[in-house]
């Protein structure tokens, strides 16, 4: 029997974990954490702002914009909580990022979200027991670096967890795209991560509007972004974004 690729194999071990709504192991987490963290602090020296909006415990869904692959072991590295990230499909066949998902726990999904049920389920039932999950709305990175329209899958999640949601925006790490970059981070680019109070969004009655309860959440990152990284969502709604739905 010929054995699989260490790529193949982590992606058929992550489908398992997604069918599953298996969260990340506690102590193998706790050591991908650990050295994330020092890794980051050595080499670019984030900024975190608003620690003290993060609850400790009970279901969250965590929600950021995204400029490169170092969001998620950057939130690994500063959030404390354990964290279920939702990672497109296609970036687990990266032979390099493979691993850190593997590290991470994170789960498949396909482009396009609303329609892997499999991913949906799973977040779900995470919530449900009280885990964080963690999304990136937009579906994909963003180059200009300004935020692109949300997918609506995002309103999926919102609307049949009620989770509470914490928006993260992320400025600074679409100038890390090569090693050398990473390592000389602290030299050249300033890395910040900024988080915002939770809340949940206002929905009308009937049948939830998606789209528009994505952009009300995309708003609330936007809110917490220099305005040259507001993109899709740099209006005269930003402000009025963050006064609906608060906790």
């Amino acid at each position: 029997m010929t054995e699989q690729p260490p790529v193949s194999r982590t992606l058929r071990q992550a489908e398992a974990r997604k069918r599953h709504a298996q969260p990340p192991d506690a102590r193998t987490y706790a050591v991908a954490r650990l050295c994330m963290r020092t890794l980051f602090k050595v080499c670019v020296g984030p900024t975190v702002l608003g620690l003290e909006h993060v609850p400790r415990t009970g279901p969250l869904l965590i929600v950021a914009n995204h400029l490169s692959y170092l969001e998620p072991p950057l939130l690994t590295a500063l959030l404390p909580r354990r964290i279920t990230y939702l990672a497109l499909h296609e970036l687990f066949e990266v032979p390099w990022l493979a691993p850190v998902l593997r590290l991470l726990g994170a789960l498949p999904v396909k482009r396009g979200g609303a329609r892997d049920l499999d991913a949906l389920r799973a977040a779900l039932t995470l919530l449900d027991r009280g885990h964080a999950v963690a999304i990136f709305p937009e579906g994909q990175r963003s180059i200009r670096p300004g935020l692109l329209h949300a997918n609506p899958g995002i309103s999926l999640l919102a609307t049949r967890s009620n989770a509470p949601i914490l928006p993260v925006a992320v400025t600074g790490t679409e100038w890390l795209q090569s090693p050398r970059r990473f390592i000389t981070a602290r030299r050249h680019t300033r890395v910040q991560v900024t988080i915002g109070p939770p809340f949940r969004p206002e929905i009308a009655a009937g049948r939830p509007d998606h789209q528009l309860v994505a952009d009300q959440i995309m708003l609330h990152i936007a809110s917490i972004l220099p305005p040259r990284y507001q993109g899709a969502y740099r209006t005269r709604n930003v402000e009025r974004g963050t006064r609906n739905g608060g906790m």
